[in-house]
């Protein structure tokens, strides 16, 4: 359920049309509300779906819209946007004619609205519906709710015909009571925002004022006094996060919420910034075929995690709610994507975004207030820590910012109130990846024990070096495409072991999304067994008794809840069925030792893992499990066209000359990076179609340029250019994958009289 099509009516309410999906054909509702709240109010409800504040979906009071915006109202509420037939005309008669729905909103003058209708079911849920769109174009009255389709007024309707897209024939004027739309100036890249972005660069700041601050709990209620939503309470033993058996479209990891677990703001330590790379399509590549997977379908790569904490003389900051300063700043490249993940002290996911953001070259965003903190008034950034003159914001442009233990610091600073946790530094953008991350730890610390190898019986029925090429599913629960490609058998059976096929047996019978197999959690480190027995502790802030859960692992006969027998297969008894955190810590401390007899009697001894093997698991889960398929084990670096392909074109922006108008010019200023594989500079071009400073048209003037500041470089004319009526300058540029960017820019001077 997303909002599609919208328009703004005479009084400046926001319509918009909301559908499933493809089986209504672009048909739904409408909703209606104002384009901002005042000034003491939040602009959205809170996420609780029982709330009041919210607006009842589909005129329902137990199932409310999550942020829900403020003062909307529901304009067509004979239509509903469900994935089913329209409703009945006469709910009691199932042979009346069905209502219908609406489409494709557009303003017209005096606040009326106009728009396509079509009776009848208007769906093709399980095959067509009769009778067939006839749609035609109506209009709303004054904007006023309509309760059903006659009181609409008819406009034009011909039955040979699907009338579409309406649209008044006036004047922007006669709608909206001004000659034309507020022009808005598009941002100047002119080095006056912060002294860390100087004129030209193609970088950009985004920050917060508060990570406490947040609503991303699914469906969750803020209680009085504080400013962090939890859970509102019920019999749910897992608490909305989702459950073993199923998580449901409609909550956590779907439609609203991304907290990982239990865990409390203390925990919170950092926060770590995730580009995510456009997925093209590989039809015309040489292989054919996409060589890369996560569950994402997106390749996620680390721009670099950021301590959030401040602190003065071993003293923590505090922000203008009374809790812990946990604002930030951090200088990242403009014109990508990229989202959140907020983090723990060993670099585990406690709540992500779900979206894309990006800034434009020279923009700083920092307005937001909080995480999803959506029905609450900002906490205002100027008073933070993050704001302050002498703060420096992270610099993800220079290196890649990664937590690491104090042992293991290079940055000298104090990020937590114990003083156990550091920062280092890589050169470039982190990958972590099966084949070149994943598999080395096991072979090197787990597959001694977890071997099916000479007939043994691998230790938990868990096999960790096993490279046969399996064909995983193509689906995940209908929602996810799969590999497109075999994968080897030890990923399959962490990653995609869905049908649970291998080891031991699921309690609830198979392991649906995002569950991946007995061992992963999709996205949530904190909810996978794999993690917890790697730090020997139960991770996700519930205890063992919270659920029902087995005593033996893989025998479904010992399965116990409150300390009795408990028969997961009746009824909806597996809703209550969780993995159980049991045995020791892995490897055993007896195989590092040296001491560990294996199943022929021999000592087994297996290299410990350390800190930064244990956080390569946990990113590599807090990623979606990312595999290679084009990974060659004789050139490991090689990045071929699978994972490690650089996707995204270059960073490129052109200060001046600037579109349009221009005074004198007396330079050209070009802003250009590339985060992942590099600027190639011999492909640097700047050709204009006008003769500057003596040279002719058409000749590349890449060599004038000079580098200025940090991704910025400037060529001074020598003879200022006072008067030009029109003038092309094409400027591009390709990364070392050999991606371009192209910037094809039209302006001229105006002379010195005219401006």
């Amino acid at each position: 359920r997303i909002p599609h099509f919208m328009t703004q009516l005479s009084d400046e309410s926001i319509v918009i049309e909301e559908y499933y999906n493809l089986n209504n054909m672009g048909f739904g509702t409408y909703y209606m509300f104002p384009p901002k709240a005042s000034a003491n109010e939040p602009f959205f409800g809170p996420a609780s779906i029982k709330d009041g504040r919210n607006l009842g979906y589909n005129g329902t009071s137990y199932n409310r819209i999550p942020f829900t915006p403020h003062k909307m109202e529901w304009l067509t509420p004979f239509c509903t946007a469900f994935d089913s037939p329209a409703q009945l005309s006469d709910r009691s008669n199932p042979d009346s004619p069905r209502v219908g729905k609406v489409t494709h909103p557009s303003a017209a003058p005096d606040n009326h609205l106009l728009t396509v209708w079509s009776p009848g079911p208007v769906n093709s849920n399980n095959g067509l519906k009769k009778p067939a769109i006839d749609s035609g174009i109506y209009l709303i009255k004054s904007g006023q709710p309509v309760t059903e389709p006659g009181q609409m007024l008819l406009i034009k309707n011909d039955p040979n015909y699907n009338e579409q897209w309406p649209r008044a024939l006036v004047p922007y004027e006669r709608i909206y009571g001004v000659k034309e739309p507020t022009r808005l100036a598009p941002l100047a890249n002119d080095g006056k925002r912060s002294p860390h972005l100087p004129e030209g660069t193609p970088f950009g700041i985004v920050g917060t004022s508060s990570l406490y601050k947040r609503e991303s709990y699914p469906h969750g209620s803020i209680p009085a006094g504080k400013v962090t939503a939890g859970f509102p309470g019920g019999n749910d033993p897992f608490q909305g996060l989702g459950t073993l058996a199923y998580t449901g479209i409609a909550g956590n990891w779907f439609v609203q919420g991304a907290d990982t677990c239990r865990y409390e703001n203390s925990d919170i330590h950092a926060i770590r910034i995730l580009v995510t790379e456009p997925t093209t399509s590989p039809r015309y590549s040489a292989k054919g075929k996409r060589l890369w997977w996560n569950v994402a379908n997106e390749r996620l790569r680390i721009l670099g995690e950021i301590p959030v904490r401040h602190f003065n003389k071993n003293s923590q900051s505090l922000d203008p709610d009374g809790n812990p300063d946990t604002s930030f700043l951090v200088k990242l490249p403009a014109d990508i994507a990229w989202t959140f993940q907020t983090l723990d002290k060993n670099g585990m996911v406690l709540n992500s975004a779900q979206t894309w953001h990006q800034l434009r070259p020279g923009e700083i965003r920092h307005d937001c207030g909080g995480c999803h903190a959506h029905s609450q008034k900002p906490t205002p950034f100027e008073k933070t820590a993050a704001a302050r003159p002498d703060y420096v914001p992270f610099d993800l442009t220079r290196a890649t910012p990664l937590l690491t233990t104090k042992k293991n610091d290079q940055s000298g600073n104090i990020w937590d109130t114990g003083d156990e946790t550091g920062l280092r530094f890589e050169k470039s953008v982190k990958n972590v990846e099966y084949f070149r991350d994943i598999r080395p730890i096991f072979e090197r610390s787990c597959a001694a024990c977890h071997t099916a190898k000479d007939g043994r019986e691998p230790a938990a029925a868990l096999v960790l070096d096993d490279d046969t090429p399996m064909q995983g599913p193509q689906s995940i629960g209908g929602l996810i495409a799969g590999p497109a490609g075999k994968v080897p058998g030890t990923y399959l059976r962490l990653a995609l072991d869905h049908r649970g096929q291998f080891g031991r047996k699921s309690p609830v019978g198979n392991w649906p999304h995002p569950q991946a197999s007995r061992y992963v959690r999709q996205f949530q480190a904190r909810r996978s067994l794999l993690i917890w027995k790697i730090y020997g502790q139960r991770l996700d802030g519930f205890k063992n008794d919270d659920f029902a859960h087995e005593t033996i692992p893989g025998d479904p006969a010992s399965i116990q809840y409150q300390g009795k027998p408990f028969n997961a297969k009746m009824g909806a008894n597996n809703r209550l069925v969780n993995l159980a955190y049991t045995g020791s810590i892995m490897p055993p401390p007896e195989a590092v030792a040296g001491t560990y007899q294996g199943q022929d009697g021999k000592r087994i001894k297996v290299a410990a893992l350390g800190d930064e093997d244990r956080r390569t698991l946990v990113r590599w889960i807090d990623l979606g499990c990312p595999i290679d398929l084009d990974f060659n084990p004789a050139q490991p670096e090689a990045r071929g066209i699978g994972w490690l392909q650089d996707d995204n074109r270059p960073t490129l922006t052109l200060t001046y000359p600037r579109p349009g108008a221009n005074a004198e010019l007396t330079r050209l200023l070009v802003g250009m990076q590339d985060f992942d594989s590099g600027l190639d500079m011999k492909t640097f071009q700047v050709i204009a179609d006008v003769n500057l400073d003596g040279i002719a048209a058409g000749q590349n003037l890449a060599s004038k340029f000079k580098l200025k500041t940090q991704g910025v470089w400037e060529w001074t004319l020598a003879h200022a250019v006072k008067e030009l009526p029109r003038a092309k300058i094409n400027v591009s540029v390709q990364d070392c994958q050999g991606n371009t960017t192209r910037i094809e820019r039209s302006f001229f001077v105006a002379p010195a009289g005219s401006r």
